[in-house]
């Protein structure tokens, strides 16, 4: 191996040891472009380490033979190194119409929606071929709409299950590897055409920022890195304040008025993000941050989250929020709100600290032994009726929302556990008369709502919702 090969192995080696990338033996989705980064990271992840490689294909159907030649270059380049293969054929220019999407983004989202159904195992990782060169064109795209600190620090080295291995090393080195181990590549021509703005970016401008400086990408990287630990430092400042501010149904406001700007903007984001899944913008989190430390007005964005201080409280929900209904069933369950519910039975035994028991069994369990048909969650409906535990008194929702003081605006969030002939849990309130548990009792039934967390770089499409063709290989 010649000495130019050995720095791209450090340099890849490097990346994965610094951002601890893959468990031990584990399996990783490969996204499997044909190109020459996707057949040099499969190549590397197959022969230079221990992972289990599933490769994975999409064909967008938007380069009519180009699209069909790269599929058979990958299908006859996997055959021959007996490398498994998962085929995914999609219409993105339909797709994209039907959700008023950009070409390139719905194509995006059709491939992560896809890898994320293989990775279908928590060890799983899916790991995809940007190099520094992508990093370096992102950053200055980036740079050119303005961008924050988030914005410059490029694409993550690991977001979730995603991991990029070939972070640290440009495309010129790429094609080398390829070169020195002689893997077939296709290349992609519209990557010449000028009318897309990264292309003209890779042509025009990084050439010239090069005669300025030669050292200019690699002055690029360490930029990343340095901005990228202060973002991730601002984050953590904001998650810790969110926790510290968080009550029943809002957020403490004088704890959140009381942070310095970049932080109080980005928990206001995050929130934001959790309640309604999409990213607002500058000027709606400017607004919010507004709405917070002056504790006057409030705030709609766009995607249709309310912002509401009343007193001491940030109310933040999604309106309008029609009827649902969901079967509840052991596990994991997705909420329309974003968050998610956990049902888990659980045994007396089997909770160490008793007095957290205590607590549960009057907030969070019903009794698992009156349970005797199906369950169901539900948001509010009209004429509800709740007889909370210990009251001895049966009230309307809107009686027991206004006596609790929750803003009207959160009332449709609420989490209702049903059983078909009442309400037999209610966030907030714990356990129906019929459904608490006693003092005695070894088994209940655990319920546990949580905000959603993402693993990914997208939840906007689902595979089901993409699928046209799809062709299994492996062997």
């Amino acid at each position: 191996m010649n000495e130019d090969m050995q720095q791209i192995f450090e340099q890849i080696k490097g990346v994965i040891a610094a951002f601890g990338m893959f468990p031990q033996k584990g399996r990783v989705i490969v996204g499997l472009s044909g190109g020459a980064d996707s057949m040099a990271l499969t190549h590397f992840l197959i022969y230079h380490t221990d992972q289990t490689v599933l490769a994975a294909h999409v064909n967008h159907g938007l380069r009519g033979k180009d699209a069909n030649r790269d599929e058979e270059t990958v299908r006859f380049w996997c055959q021959e190194n007996r490398i498994p293969l998962r085929v995914l054929h999609a219409d993105v220019k339909r797709l994209a119409q039907e959700r008023g999407m950009g070409l390139e983004e719905c194509g995006r989202e059709v491939r992560y929606a896809f890898f994320r159904e293989l990775a279908n195992l928590e060890t799983d990782r899916i790991a995809t071929a940007h190099t520094l060169s992508d990093q370096v064109e992102t950053v200055l795209l980036h740079l050119t709409r303005g961008a924050g600190l988030r914005g410059l620090s490029g694409i993550p080295p690991v977001r979730g299950k995603i991991v990029r291995p070939f972070l640290r090393i440009t495309r010129e080195q790429v094609e080398a590897y390829c070169r020195f181990y002689h893997l077939p590549y296709v290349t992609d021509q519209t990557n010449e055409e000028r009318i897309f703005a990264r292309n003209r970016i890779r042509l025009d401008v990084v050439p010239v920022l090069e005669s300025i400086n030669p050292a200019f990408v690699q002055g690029i990287a360490g930029m990343v890195e340095r901005i990228s630990r202060d973002e991730q430092y601002l984050q953590e400042e904001a998650e810790q304040a969110l926790r510290r501010a968080k009550t029943d149904y809002g957020y403490r406001r004088d704890i959140l008025a009381g942070l310095p700007m970049p932080v109080l903007v980005r928990a206001l984001e995050h929130v934001i993000q959790c309640v309604g899944g999409v990213q607002p913008e500058s000027q709606h989190l400017e607004h919010a941050a507004a709405v917070v430390r002056t504790g006057h007005g409030g705030l709609s964005t766009p995607g249709g989250i309310q912002l509401v201080v009343q007193g001491n409280t940030l109310f933040v929900a999604q309106r309008p929020v029609s009827p649902w209904t969901l079967p509840a069933q052991e596990g994991t369950i997705p909420l329309p709100d974003g968050r998610c519910v956990t049902l888990r039975k659980i045994h007396k035994k089997d909770i160490e600290n008793q007095n957290k028991f205590k607590n549960l069994l009057f907030h969070n369990c019903i009794n698992y032994d009156t349970i005797t048909t199906t369950l169901f969650f539900r948001n509010r409906r009209a004429g509800d009726h709740f007889r909370p535990a210990g009251r001895g008194v049966t009230k309307s929702l809107k009686k027991l929302f206004n006596e609790a003081k929750i803003e009207p605006l959160l009332r449709d969030r609420v989490l209702l556990l049903d059983d078909g002939k009442e309400i037999v849990w209610m966030e907030g309130f714990g356990p129906s008369e019929h459904a608490r548990v006693p003092n005695h009792a070894e088994q209940v039934l655990l319920i546990t709502v949580t905000n959603a967390k993402e693993d990914s770089e997208s939840q906007i499409l689902r595979v089901n919702d993409i699928r046209k063709e799809r062709v299994d290989h492996g062997q």
